[in-house]
């Protein structure tokens, strides 16, 4: 029984792609770089070390440089270049209410995160926090929904991972919780039936009743 909910961030609470994608653009173009942007929107979802390696083919220490660029501008003008998705506010309320603890597990920095979350005052939903520090270079979710579990005490079969990516699923899966994958997002449905979503929602107002199958 789902007692426990662990929910992405960017691309399902919030839809950050304008702030996200206008700072990822400035550092390209600061470091010469020119991706199409089908490349662009990848950048959303892994951490920015992993986007600016393996997605712009930078060195370590180009994309150390362009991470430089992207905070300059995200941390002053991009961050709460955002919107809660439709139906959000609604959704973690009525999950409040029926009893489940809720958590953001993001691949963004926690600092970053927190001010996103008081910004668009959905903290008051939730139980915790976590992400990773910004010299943390690892798109590695697992890792930090173990250290949501740890933290709280949170057995397997009582929590739930909900994200649009694949490394929200990837995450779960590695964990060994359950899984829901979101259309609204960044991700797709052909992306999220691949990495192996339990249940696929369209909605965010479909979550309250796909948790209730687990």
């Amino acid at each position: 029984m789902i007692k426990y909910i662990f929910w992405d961030l960017d691309g399902t609470i919030m839809e950050s792609g304008g702030g996200v994608l206008s700072s990822v653009r400035y550092a390209l173009d600061k470091m010469g770089v020119e991706l199409p942007e089908s490349e662009v929107r990848k950048f959303i979802g892994p951490s920015l070390f992993d986007s600016f390696t393996n997605t712009a083919h930078m060195s370590e220490e180009d994309a150390e440089k362009a991470i430089e660029y992207y905070r300059s501008l995200y941390e002053s003008k991009g961050i709460f270049d955002a919107q809660v998705y439709e139906g959000i506010p609604e959704t973690l309320d009525a999950l409040k209410k029926a009893g489940y603890r809720q958590f953001v597990v993001t691949s963004k920095p926690q600092h970053m995160a927190q001010r996103v979350l008081d910004h668009f005052e959905i903290m008051p939903y939730m139980d915790g926090l976590v992400g990773p520090t910004e010299d943390d270079h690892s798109s590695d979710k697992a890792k930090l929904i173990r250290s949501a579990m740890e933290s709280n005490g949170i057995e397997k079969s009582e929590a739930v991972m909900i994200g649009d990516r694949c490394f929200d699923i990837n995450g779960a899966n590695d964990v060994g919780i359950h899984s829901i994958g979101v259309l609204y997002g960044y991700g797709s449905k052909e992306e999220l039936e691949k990495f192996g979503a339990e249940l696929i929602v369209e909605k965010a107002v479909d979550i309250p009743e796909a948790v209730k199958n687990f």
